[in-house]
């Protein structure tokens, strides 16, 4: 290990160095990127080692003050961590053996709460560096669990205005007529949730979902200040896919102009925010602005969470005929933090856990 440079893990905000520890893989998988695996494996996580970043005057000990420790009257240390019910299971491994583990690891005792009830996850050790150790582990089974999971909110910009909906349905209305029933119908958008795509969320508790709230509100001044005082006006033109092949497309996308940039540095801001927060696993340095205007999955009802088997359709002619269609200008003036599957009967849009104003002064 380069001890100038070390590898470094993120995890809620907090930096990690990652250690040297041998790996041994029983099902062949490539190792994540970003983590080190131990030489156990239990109930399909990989733990790995980690300490903090910060370090004190003499450079070995770990700092645990950014992880929120907190020390009993009979001298024993203890961490609480709110975490959803749904990675309770995770944590606790087949028949108990992850969480042993952690706990023979770390010498710690960890509480989970029972099937059915809530309330913290609770660490409990007499040396402060075994309980960040042991947080650091809780915290890395969540992240790989979470990683696995389909996502339930999204943060989008509504696109929702009527000239984008007149032209999104005359643009369906000529591609059915055009291709003869070669295309389904269903493949295409509602028009009352049109919407760019910034990134993909799991909030699984209402605590997830008040930090993501949170965390959207914390960049809205950074926000505003990349907008700066001119209206931000967007233009959807031209269409594009997801994959290699045109003749077996998931996902067709109207592209996105702006001449400024200024929706771009938005959009990565907000993706800073929410990573920083642990709530959001960037993919790519930027964010893939984009506008769904079909995809295979809308085949299934779109109030159905059940996991949908994805096909592909034949786009090449809508791409030969329609590739530079103008769906027509929107003015950016809303954020959403949207729910997935869901429709507010006002707006017939999807309902929004939380949401920006950018038009709206501090």
């Amino acid at each position: 290990m380069d001890v100038i440079q070390p590898q470094v893990i993120w995890i809620d905000n907090r930096c990690y160095r990652k250690n040297r520890i041998s790996p041994l893989y029983d099902d062949g998988n490539d190792v994540p990127d970003g983590i080190e695996l131990s030489n156990k494996q239990h109930d399909g996580q990989h733990l790995g080692s980690f300490e903090s970043c910060d370090y004190d005057d003499e450079g070995d000990s770990c700092e645990t003050a950014n992880v929120p420790i907190e020390q009993l009257g009979d001298g024993r240390f203890r961490v609480k961590m709110c975490i959803a019910s749904e990675y309770y299971s995770k944590i606790i491994g087949r028949n108990g053996d992850a969480k042993r583990q952690i706990e023979k690891d770390t010498k710690v005792q960890l509480f989970i709460p029972k099937k059915g009830q809530s309330g913290d996850v609770v660490i409990t050790g007499f040396n402060a560096k075994d309980v960040t150790s042991a947080f650091v582990r809780v915290s890395l089974v969540v992240s790989n669990a979470r990683k696995r999971m389909p996502f339930t909110h999204f943060v989008s910009i509504p696109l929702t205005t009527p000239n984008i909906k007149t032209r999104f349905i005359q643009f369906k209305n000529d591609v059915l007529q055009f291709s003869r029933g070669a295309i389904d119908e269903d493949l295409f958008q509602n028009p009352d949730k049109l919407h760019l795509t910034i990134g993909t969320l799991v909030l699984l508790s209402n605590e997830e979902r008040l930090r993501a709230a949170q965390s959207l509100q914390n960049c809205g001044k950074r926000i505003r200040d990349l907008m700066g005082s001119t209206p931000l006006q967007i233009e959807i033109r031209g269409v594009e896919y997801m994959n290699d092949d045109p003749e077996r497309v998931d996902v067709l996308y109207g592209k996105c102009a702006d001449s400024s940039g200024r929706l771009q540095q938005m959009a990565d801001a907000i993706v800073d925010s929410l990573e920083a927060d642990g709530l959001l696993d960037r993919q790519y340095d930027h964010v893939k602005l984009h506008a769904t205007i079909m995809n295979s999955l809308f085949k299934v009802k779109d109030d159905s969470e059940n996991d949908p088997v994805r096909s592909t359709f034949n786009a090449r002619p809508i791409l030969e005929n329609w590739k530079d269609y103008n769906f027509g200008t929107v003015m950016v003036d809303e954020i959403h933090l949207s729910q997935r599957y869901s429709t507010s009967q006002s707006t017939k849009y999807y309902v929004a856990s939380a949401q920006i104003a950018l038009n709206q002064e501090l």
